[in-house]
């Protein structure tokens, strides 16, 4: 089968990551046979650029780590594979913060509440279902080769959690959905459901694990409150002190995940970017926007994208979208370019008809 890699090189996005995260993915990549200093090279890092773990660098430099990764293995479940010796410290003082909680759903908050000190384009978020949770994390960003390598090795090292939390025997998935195609070749079929004891389904909404409802709240022994305030106290010096090279690509590629995930709003994003919302208006303002400015054209952005670049239905894009009728989005399309968006990427089909 030709490997994923093919489809598709590195997309800069504009996100952030965080250099410790990095620097132990190199690490583990050694244990496969991999150049910790020559996938440096191949990423175009300089060894200087990992010396602050709690540093931000370009989430590029991640991407190009993946490509090489796999293209040097011909494994083309490198990130699943990295998951399964990953540790929650790999994670900075989010992964720390985890060690010392209580219950499962403290754990799911306080990675939505400290991912931001992650990277800046993933989102994590849980849902109820009858009798279930699904705890979702899903990456914003155009590199649908990326994608799949970063979904796979983040949800695989959400599942590695449960080793090292204490009381994990009433943890069990009931099944894992991915959003990604299903793998043509049996072994890789079956190295998914190695790896998270449960049935893998592809093609699905959502990228997520999915267990029982009762799991959410039964608690973890040896939890540590004390210690959770402390690191939590760390993790806000950490917020406070974290640069902005970029504000506005980050701001936007927050908010790109945030409506990819249907929950975008100037408040959550404030939260994400570790600001107030009255600070927030103030630095879009100084940018010369404002955050209704940049949904809109974030919104717009997506819809050109996903009408150019994809085979997705009308009724699937606004669905993304986060529209609840395809006819909304229909009006408010047509009301940004003067055409329906069927008409949009008709029109496109046929000035690339005439090119050729």
């Amino acid at each position: 089968m030709q490997s994923d890699i093919e489809d598709g090189g590195v997309n800069d996005d504009g996100g952030l990551v965080l250099a410790g995260l990095l620097r132990n993915l190199l690490i583990l990549a050694e244990q496969f046979g991999l150049s910790y200093n020559a996938l440096l090279m191949e990423a175009g890092l300089s060894p200087e650029t990992l010396t602050d773990p709690n540093q931000m660098v370009p989430m590029r430099y991640l991407e190009h780590v993946l490509n090489a990764g796999v293209k040097d293995t011909g494994d083309d479940l490198l990130g699943l594979h990295l998951a399964e010796f990953t540790q929650p410290e790999s994670f900075g003082v989010a992964g720390y913060i985890v060690r010392a909680c209580g219950t499962l759903r403290e754990v799911i908050e306080m990675c939505m509440r400290y991912e931001h000190l992650v990277s800046s384009v993933g989102s994590t978020s849980f849902e109820f279902r009858p009798g279930q949770v699904a705890w979702a994390w899903n990456l914003a960003t155009t590199n649908p080769v990326f994608r799949s390598q970063a979904v796979d090795y983040m949800l695989g090292s959400l599942a590695t959690v449960r080793v090292h939390l204490p009381n994990i025997t009433h943890w069990d998935f009931d099944c894992v959905l991915l959003q990604r195609r299903a793998p043509e070749i049996a072994d890789q079929l079956r190295e998914y459901e190695r790896v998270f004891r449960c049935p893998v389904h592809f093609g699905q909404p959502t990228n997520a694990l999915v267990f029982p409802l009762a799991a959410l709240d039964a608690p973890l022994l040896h939890s540590n409150s004390a210690m959770r305030d402390v690191l939590e106290s760390h993790a806000r010096s950490l917020e406070s002190k974290q640069t902005e090279p970029d504000f506005l690509g980050n701001a936007r590629a927050i908010l790109k995940t945030m409506v990819m995930r249907g929950k975008p709003s100037r408040s959550a994003l404030a939260d994400a970017l570790g600001m107030s919302s009255r600070h927030l208006l103030r630095r879009l303002n100084d940018e010369g926007g404002s955050y209704r400015a940049l949904l809109g054209e974030l919104r717009e952005e997506m819809a050109r994208k996903l009408l150019l670049e994809s085979n997705e239905s009308i009724e699937a894009i606004a669905h993304r979208l986060q529209y609840t009728e395809s006819q909304s989005f229909i009006r408010w399309f047509k009301a940004c370019h003067g055409m329906t968006p069927s008409q949009f990427r008709q029109q496109a089909a046929n000035q690339g008809n005439e090119e050729r």
